[in-house]
């Protein structure tokens, strides 16, 4: 048989249903106090973290005698997998390289990827030129004047 209770709003202790106070505040908010104590204490707002008997303080110091089990974390095995296009052996291979080897190819990468920014480079300064080219002509000034007049 299940019991519905509320939390007291001040000790945060359980309140069975026929016992407590209940109180209406204000905003129309419904407050459930375990007894006239707890009641009172709240309407001279009294913090019930600084009272060793409620349930906060105990929480906030820690005091509530409850054992957790931890569970033991599962450790992780590392797998390896077939990558399509490469086997085991060849994986293998290229994990265990010694950096010596692994070098010059690094270095050629950097090189070319190096190489296509300045080409990028280039033919984006080849198009902005044509088209500086082939747009806008300057028109002097006085020869505009010249022209509003004639109209």
């Amino acid at each position: 048989m299940v019991i519905k209770t509320d939390l007291c709003y001040f000790t945060e202790c359980k309140v069975f249903p026929g016992h407590g106070i209940r109180y209406v505040r204000k905003d129309s908010k419904l407050l459930t106090f375990l007894n006239r104590k707890a009641f009172s204490l709240h309407l001279q707002r009294k913090k019930a973290q600084r009272l060793r008997w409620t349930l906060v303080w105990r929480r906030k110091h820690k005091a509530t005698a409850s054992k957790k089990v931890k569970k033991k974390a599962k450790k992780t095995v590392k797998v390896v997998r077939a990558i399509a296009g490469l086997s085991l052996d060849e994986l293998k291979k290229r994990r265990d390289a010694k950096p010596a080897t692994k070098k010059p190819t690094k270095a050629s990468t950097i090189k070319a990827v190096k190489k296509r920014k300045v080409e990028k480079k280039d033919r984006k300064k080849k198009k902005d030129f044509a088209k500086r080219r082939t747009g806008f002509v300057k028109v002097p000034k006085t020869r505009m004047k010249m022209r509003s007049t004639q109209r």
